[in-house]
């Protein structure tokens, strides 16, 4: 357990490294601990695969033992943007709101990017304390400045907050999206019929059907989670499985466990798996993007690309739902 802390996490690492002598790492959870782990396994030259953070900063050290199954955070918004570009009429208006770690904030300025060049008005670009509880002040703003889209960069309990005040205060924006959140059973159960039609992304969803390795395909694995655990997966989940997958295709194809050949294939991967393609960029991280998710009838439903369903845009306001 490396609760949450970066120094605590990066010293298990060289534990790992140093006394239980692993030829192998699998990452922790948040961009903030992947960096300083990385750079333990870079000294050590032990090859890391991370399902768990998303930062461009992780992947711009020159770390050649280091891979990641998270698309880049300053894209994660870029299917969203183009989704947009869909809808009749456009939205003009955009608010940005992106909290206050390394992650969140690759997100925001990617999102700010990525929003101009494709036309749009970013009217409220802005930073809050990671672990937020109060965003009043951010949602007047909202309402005043009538941003018909809001993107949210942050973690569930900040996501939660957000829209339960946007509620209590009836803000309206035609579309609310978040990175984190929407996708996690715990949000929808807390949030109840408060959390429909609220839009998320991530690297993959439930809908998918890749065919696997490990698992006969992506269905195959949703059913099999889903009966162990009775909660459907998320795209952790499914990079996790992506990350063991690309290990297990790697050592297989190396023919040893010798760490420095086994990264040099792992460089090389070109595998199928319930996930999606993989194959990693010069950098390390995964080649892809995310998905547009939308919560219907109490389901995340992927409605962009190729979505199960077609999105429902704008939302109806907090007071005109059933």
């Amino acid at each position: 357990d490396d609760k949450s802390d970066p120094t605590e996490s990066s010293r298990l690492v060289e534990k790992l490294i140093t006394q239980d002598k692993v030829n192998f790492l699998l990452g922790p959870y948040s961009s903030g601990i992947t960096i300083p782990d990385s750079l333990v396994a870079m000294r050590y030259k032990i090859p890391m695969i991370e399902g768990g953070g998303a930062s461009g900063k992780i992947f711009s050290r020159g770390n050649k033992y280091i891979f990641g199954t998270l698309p880049p955070a300053s894209q994660y918004f870029k299917s969203t943007l183009e989704m947009l570009k869909t809808f009749k009429p456009v939205p003009k208006t955009i608010a940005i709101l992106y909290a206050d770690d390394k992650f969140d904030v690759s997100v925001g300025q990617g999102t700010k990017k990525l929003a101009e060049k494709m036309g749009f008005k970013v009217v409220l670009f802005e930073k809050y304390a990671e672990g937020a509880t109060d965003f009043n002040s951010i949602l007047t703003k909202i309402k005043s400045l009538n941003a018909e889209v809001v993107l949210l960069a942050g973690h569930t309990e900040e996501s939660l907050n957000f829209t339960q005040q946007a509620k209590e205060l009836n803000v309206c924006p035609k579309m609310i999206s978040m990175t984190v959140g929407p996708s996690e059973a715990d949000f929808r159960k807390s949030l109840g019929k408060d959390a429909e039609y609220i839009y998320g992304v991530a690297s993959w969803s439930t809908q998918m059907n890749f065919k696997g390795y490990l698992f006969k395909d992506t269905q195959e694995f949703v059913k099999l989670f889903k009966e162990k655990y009775n909660y459907d997966p998320d795209y952790h989940n499914a990079s996790g499985i992506a990350c063991v997958a690309v290990f297990k295709d790697a050592i297989e194809r190396a023919g040893t466990l010798d760490p420095e050949k086994v990264r040099d294939a792992i460089a090389g991967t070109s595998l199928d798996t319930i996930y999606g393609h993989v194959e990693f960029s010069p950098n390390g991280q995964i080649k892809g993007t995310s998905v547009v998710l939308q919560i219907l009838g109490g389901e995340v439903i992927q409605v962009y690309p190729n979505g199960v369903k077609k999105p429902v845009y704008p939302v109806p306001c907090w007071k005109d739902r059933k």
